[in-house]
């Protein structure tokens, strides 16, 4: 009980302090208080438990300046950014590269052709339209896929040559709607 009632008292003193005392301070007061009250709880630190320190092994006597490091951070930080606000802390905000989208015609005509071809490739496995099956025979197909009409055109590089044909194995939109 000796040690409680103790610390009850000291705890409603800081308690008071905080509350009453400490926002009618100027943050440069307040500043120079936290850094009187830390450099005086280290040196209390460190009276208390030298012995302990020099009895330690030599690596661990490294983690003497973990504070000091950790406290030069936190003021670095401070002042960078304390000093962005005076600058302004503007980011500059890279430009985007031109862009171009791709038209509408030419989204529509892949996948109208990727229909087409299915379209097409499924009517000439079941035999239907107008002789498909001999037409295929005759242009010769690989792996079960046939090969499009060329229509007289020699290029057949290009893959999107005459995706609007009228050919009996190409489809308008008005039969792909009906379907």
């Amino acid at each position: 009980m000796e040690l409680f009632l103790p610390s009850i008292l000291i705890f409603l003193l800081a308690m008071i302090v905080v509350m009453v005392l400490i926002p009618q301070f100027s943050p440069i007061i307040i500043v120079s208080l936290a850094i009187v009250l830390l450099v005086g709880g280290m040196y209390n630190h460190f009276s208390m438990f030298m012995n302990e320190y020099r009895q330690s092994t030599w690596q661990t006597t490294l983690t003497l300046f973990a504070p000091g490091i950790l406290i030069i951070a936190i003021f670095v930080y401070l002042f960078f950014a304390i000093g962005a606000f005076f600058t302004g802390g503007k980011v500059p905000v890279p430009t985007l590269p031109e862009m171009s989208i791709p038209s509408a015609n030419s989204a529509t005509n892949a996948l109208t052709s990727s229909i087409n071809d299915t379209m097409n490739a499924t009517k000439s496995m079941l035999g239907l339209g107008e002789n498909n099956s001999k037409k295929a025979n005759n242009e010769g197909s690989s792996v079960g896929r046939l090969k499009r009409p060329n229509n007289g055109n020699n290029n057949t590089s290009n893959t999107n040559n005459n995706r609007n044909n009228s050919g009996p194995n190409s489809i308008t939109r008005s039969q792909l709607a009906a379907v």
